[in-house]
């Protein structure tokens, strides 16, 4: 009698018939929220996989864009007219607690990998690749002690020499700025493009503090854009023009 009873009322009284309707309503709407969220914690992982390979296919046709923007005669006859070709990489072993860190990529000579290309990540500089094999291979990370970039401040194009000392993980030195540039905390850091491997403008980080020393050069503390413990997803540059400027240079270095 009670079920025939709510049965009529809901069914012939539009006021609680709409409040019956709006309660489910909200009941079934919490409930899709929660699973379509679930699902979408479940694909993060293939999520951050296919916005990695869009972001390498935009840097590839960015580089190829600024290239083409010159409109020298050499780069407009040269298909596709760029300097740098991007490849993406899962890291599968980092260290950072070591004086000599390392990371290990799953791409290696099959993929067209070679030993001084540059690696970064969307953040920034991430390292150098320092060997490889078929079908793996090792960078040596800006976090280790032999590792040395030419760096330079984004406002005014200073440039010095970036390494790191082996204590903080964070933090790199710059070196090697006259002490009468200007250099204020939060300036950013960025490669000055001085060699074949990193081009130049990526993102190293910002000045967190500063000193001048007795050579009067600037001793100053970089801030690194990129968290090392929370890599997942690199790029791998080739310069495909670097075998080029490192045949032209040669004679000169020998002098």
């Amino acid at each position: 009698m009670e079920i025939i009873s709510f049965t009529l009322i809901f069914q012939y009284n539009r006021f609680h018939r709409a409040g019956v309707l709006n309660f489910a309503s909200s009941v079934q709407g919490f409930t899709y929220t929660k699973v379509v969220r679930f699902k979408e914690y479940l694909n993060l992982r293939k999520i951050n996989q296919q916005l990695t390979i869009e972001n390498n296919l935009l840097h590839n046709q960015l580089d190829q864009y600024k290239q083409m923007s010159l409109n020298t005669p050499v780069l407009s006859a040269t298909l596709p007219g760029r300097k740098y070709s991007y490849t993406q990489s899962k890291i599968i072993n980092n260290s950072i607690n070591k004086q000599y860190n390392y990371l290990t990529l799953n791409r290696g000579r099959n993929h067209g990998i070679m030993p001084e290309m540059a690696v970064i990540s969307a953040q920034g500089i991430v390292g150098m690749v320092y060997a490889a094999s078929a079908n793996f291979s090792t960078v040596i990370s800006l976090l280790n002690r032999d590792f040395r970039l030419s760096a330079k401040i984004k406002k005014n194009n200073y440039f010095g020499s970036l390494t790191w000392n082996g204590v903080n993980p964070h933090t790199a030195l710059l070196t090697e700025i006259p002490y009468h540039v200007n250099v204020q905390e939060g300036d950013t850091i960025v490669t000055s493009g001085y060699s074949t491997i990193f081009p130049e403008g990526i993102l190293i980080g910002t000045v967190s503090s500063f000193e001048v020393e007795e050579s009067n050069f600037f001793r100053i503390d970089v801030k690194l854009s990129v968290d090392f413990n929370q890599l997942d997803y690199v790029y791998i540059i080739n310069n495909l023009l670097g075998d080029e400027q490192v045949s032209l240079e040669e004679p000169l270095s020998d002098d």
